[in-house]
């Protein structure tokens, strides 16, 4: 699947978090540079994936951690 994306098809809403200044500048950078050539980097699709991937994996971390409330107790 493509990151960059043709602009008609790129529905997107502003998106506010912290990051580092030096990746910040890198994405803007990255934004000006796909719009120059009639692409999208659409930050919010990409941050959602890791998100996603990232509650999956904690998720599975406390369930292997955490003993089950329905178990019993030992």
């Amino acid at each position: 699947m493509s990151i960059l994306k043709p602009k008609a098809a790129a529905k997107t809403a502003n998106m506010s978090l912290r990051l580092p200044a030096d990746l910040h500048a890198q994405v803007q950078a990255l934004q000006a540079d796909a719009d120059r050539a009639g692409f999208v980097f659409d930050a919010s699709d990409v941050c959602v994936k890791a998100l996603a991937a990232a509650v999956k994996t904690a998720r599975a971390e406390l369930t292997a951690a955490v003993p089950s409330q329905h178990e019993p107790q030992a």
